[in-house]
């Protein structure tokens, strides 16, 4: 069973996100923010089961939060009409797992791709055939004030940005936020930082949101190189190396692979020690990590998503707000 280090990114994420679900808003936009890999679908995980508490406490038919994942499924564009067949089902026969100790299951994804096979069977195609999306949504709306469900959490919230050209993202947000105020839920969207042109040019979107900034560990902060530096290391005894310091002699190598983004560094010394393997050495040495950083075009991919997160998560500066006040 993978364990889960909990890291302080992590901690500060789960705690902020917490925060924000202690609202009386009816309708409340949560968005978290964060890059691929720093650990969403982990705190998702945790905060779901923290705010649902015990199902031994729910009563009997209640079901406090939804997990429901958004895919591209329309030729590769979002399909507002599975996504409600997804909440459809995920109320009608809810897939719990979520509630039990993380250390018992495999992946915290596990009800979405569970929700994947259900959708491709009689249950899910007869659905989507006979019923058309306002149909749904109304069947969606009844049964999540029946069982007084509080939060809905959309995984891959992203993918709601994959549009036809006719459509804009922001209007699918001003769709699922009209729908959190008529049942009087909180929507708590997890995404990459493409998902700011769901909010992005509407006020009354923007209003009714928080964020939560799921921060990477950066370069040029020297509390972010620290905690950087004990990231590696406890990843890294994981692993046997040829000398003791080669980790922390090494440290810009796996921050050039990682943009200091916990799962890119997970990865990286996954590599560094395939390579390991395949040439039949028994630790890793300098040659491995070195081999181990991706390519120049990876890399610039990257670290671009990690400057966009980054433009993001600060706040106008005093030119920005100056221009705006002249």
């Amino acid at each position: 069973m993978r364990t889960i280090i909990k890291h302080p990114a992590f901690e500060q994420g789960r705690h902020a996100l917490m925060r924000a679900l202690d609202t009386r808003m009816r309708g409340q936009i949560v968005f978290v923010v964060g890059m691929s890999g720093v650990g969403k679908s982990e705190i998702r995980y945790s905060v779901m089961r923290s705010s649902a508490g015990s199902p031994e406490t729910w009563g009997i038919g209640k079901l406090p939060v939804v997990p429901v994942r958004a895919t591209p499924t329309d030729r590769s564009t979002f399909n507002p009409k599975e996504f409600t067949a997804r909440l459809y089902l995920a109320l009608l026969e809810p897939d719990i797992s979520w509630a039990l100790s993380r250390s018992d299951v495999e992946s915290p994804d596990g009800p979405h791709m569970r929700m994947d096979e259900k959708l491709k069977g009689p249950l899910g195609l007869g659905l989507k055939k006979s019923l058309t999306e306002h149909q749904m949504r109304t069947y969606v709306e009844r049964m999540a004030i029946a069982r007084s469900v509080k939060a809905i959490f959309i995984e891959e919230a992203a993918s709601l940005t994959y549009t036809h050209q006719s459509k804009r993202p922001v209007d699918h947000m001003v769709n699922y936020m009209c729908l959190a105020e008529e049942i009087g839920l909180t929507l708590v969207l997890f995404g990459v930082p493409k998902v700011a042109s769901l909010w992005e040019g509407n006020a009354e979107v923007l209003r009714r949101s928080r964020f939560v900034f799921i921060d990477r560990y950066r370069h040029d902060k020297p509390d972010d190189r620290n905690n950087f530096e004990r990231l590696a290391t406890t990843i890294s005894r994981s692993y046997q190396f040829s000398r003791t310091r080669l980790v922390r002699d090494t440290l810009d190598l796996a921050y050039a692979s990682s943009a200091g983004v916990f799962g890119e560094v997970e990865a990286f010394y996954w590599r560094a020690d395939d390579l390991r393997f395949l040439e039949g050495c028994s630790a890793i040495c300098k040659r491995h990590l070195e081999g181990a950083v991706s390519g120049g075009a990876t890399l610039a991919t990257l670290h671009a998503e990690a400057a966009l997160f980054d433009f993001l998560r600060a706040p106008a500066d005093a030119v920005a707000i100056q221009r705006i006040l002249q």
